[in-house]
């Protein structure tokens, strides 16, 4: 946990007093802390109300807006298949290439997100995902679109990391683990939502299909609504406040108090000159980040500097088991997930030609695969679009819609049961049902599966999604989420790219991997030390 003070003695240079704070002890207040109201205090005092649940709303969508733009990928594959010449291979490296950019903008815009300020850099990061992803709905091409996909991916990484920080230093610790959950929640909201929208969309004719001119068919306009979300959210971050707790960490205690009187009068609808609080405990003042604006050299070798302080003696462990963790559970879960959609189009179209005959996932894209290689041998320069059955899009929303009940349960006892419960859980539960899908041989037994598989997974992301706000400090909490998500990407690309490379060859191997990785993770969550309705650091 870091703190600082000012020194009469030393005039602007900066004094950090690093506490290395045994976990056990967290909560425990530090003798130099200076006068007034601790900030757990002061967010309790604003109340709960309006203002909470609209920024509910607002980062929720944010949440949400993200989870669109991450799976449309999956629901145009089909569609998009002669548009833009994709191959397997194509397909793996258009699911991957999000990724690669939510990696590299998830750690410039969130160790900014604890330089210059939380909403700002969530502005900016969510009108470079709703700018790239509307224009990639004008590509005509491949690589173009592979292009303007990564860096939608930029502008996702950078929310992802940042909405939660900002959300999270709205709440008070008794209700954080609640409102933690049900800002994860809106990840199935934004699920159910993709799916719905490419079922209302994609199999109809409309826009330009002239294929020997400018196009502009289904599955494009589909892309372009997608981006929408992000701009909205981008439009209502405008009229929210700055988080108060960052606020206070950089030694902005007039700002922060400031804000939490604007709290306290739309949760209560009293005076702000009755907010109880006049001054609070300064737990970071710096009079260099006070007084002077730091150009973009100093930002950038401050966000550096902040990336070390996670693997020092106080933090290396928790960062190292917090990596490993978050790169386990997205291999697995996008791995499948954005698989999902393809591999429910190429049941179909089997159980079609083979009415009566039972199949495995694995013999069914086996058999698909020679079926297309039949086809390109006596037919090189034919190909036509795939729009995928109406069972397709019914079974996508309905495996997004299974994921309310978890959401609901951790919801009501994520600060009952704690975070590592329902990350062990959630993840030894999700390997066992990715080991199944292996097994299955007919449509209906997938489909109870893979809702399995989805609910169980959002029980995984909701704790982990708390735990990695709750095990750092706030003036490292966005640089953190950051790193946590590098490795988390790396783990949805390779994922996605070993589906690509083998699901039709060796099917058998990403699924087995899958399973391996989240049974794995699950016991290393058991490592993890609780923080389970304890202040904010």
């Amino acid at each position: 946990m870091m703190r600082g003070h000012k020194s009469p003695n030393k005039g602007d240079k900066q004094e950090t007093k690093v506490l290395l704070d045994d976990w056990d002890s967290w909560g425990t207040e530090d003798e130099d802390s200076d006068c007034g109201t601790d900030y757990e205090t002061a967010i309790s005092l604003t109340g709960y109300g309006v203002f909470h649940y609209w920024l509910m709303f607002v980062c929720g969508w944010a949440n949400a807006s993200d989870a669109v733009e991450i799976l449309c990928i999956s629901f145009l594959l089909p569609s998009a298949e002669c548009d833009l010449e994709l191959t397997p291979a194509r397909k793996g490296w258009l699911s991957a290439i999000l990724f690669v950019g939510m990696m590299i903008g998830g750690y410039i815009w969130g160790s900014l997100g604890d330089t210059l300020g939380r909403r700002i850099v969530l502005i900016n990061a969510m009108l470079v995902n709703a700018a790239a992803g509307f224009f990639s709905s004008f590509s005509q091409g491949y690589y173009i679109f592979l292009v303007l996909r990564f860096l939608s991916g930029v502008g996702v990484g950078g929310s992802i990391p940042v909405v939660w920080s900002y959300y999270a230093e709205f709440q008070p610790s008794a209700k954080r683990g609640a409102a933690l959950s049900v800002l994860a929640s809106f990840w199935m909201v934004g699920n159910v939502t993709v799916a719905g929208l490419a079922w209302a969309i994609i199999p109809h004719e409309i826009g330009w299909t002239d294929p020997a001119s400018f196009q502009y068919n289904s599955w494009r306009i589909f892309v372009a609504i997608s981006a929408l979300p992000s701009f909205l959210v981008a439009i209502a971050l405008v009229f929210m406040p700055e988080s108060p707790r960052f606020l206070l960490c950089q030694g902005r205690e007039e700002e922060t108090l400031s804000v939490l009187r604007r709290i306290y009068y739309t949760n209560t609808g009293k005076d702000r000159a009755s907010y109880p609080v006049t001054s609070l405990q300064v737990e970071r003042v710096s009079p260099h980040i006070v007084v002077q604006k730091q150009d973009w050299r100093s930002s950038i070798k401050e966000c550096v500097n902040k990336a070390g302080q996670l693997f020092s003696p106080a933090l290396y462990r928790v960062t190292l088991i917090m990596l490993v963790i978050n790169f386990a559970i997205q291999f697995g879960y996008y791995g499948l997930w954005l698989w999902f959609p393809e591999l429910f189009n190429k049941l179909e179209q089997y159980h079609t030609l083979h009415p009566n005959h039972t199949a495995s996932v694995c013999e069914v894209v086996s058999v698909d695969l020679s079926a297309v290689k039949e086809l390109n041998s006596t037919a090189t320069n034919f190909c036509t679009n795939t729009i995928p059955d109406n069972q397709v899009f019914i079974n996508s929303f309905i495996i997004s819609a299974s994921a309310a009940p978890s959401n609901l349960w951790t919801i009501l006892h994520m600060d009952k049961l704690g975070r590592r419960f329902f990350l062990c859980f959630s993840m030894l539960l999700s390997g066992c049902s990715a080991f199944f899908i292996y097994l299955v041989n007919s449509s209906t037994m997938n489909l109870i599966l893979s809702c399995i598989f989805g609910a169980v997974s959002t029980m995984g992301f909701n704790s982990l999604d708390c735990l990695g706000i709750e095990l750092f400090p706030t003036s490292l909490r966005s640089t953190a989420m950051a790193l946590t998500l590098v490795a988390a990407r790396l783990g949805a690309i390779l994922g996605n790219l070993v589906f690509g490379y083998l699901v039709e060859s060796h099917c058998a191997v990403p699924i087995l991997t899958v399973a391996g990785l989240l049974i794995g993770g699950g016991f290393m969550g058991l490592l993890l030390p609780n923080t389970t309705q304890k202040p904010l650091l």
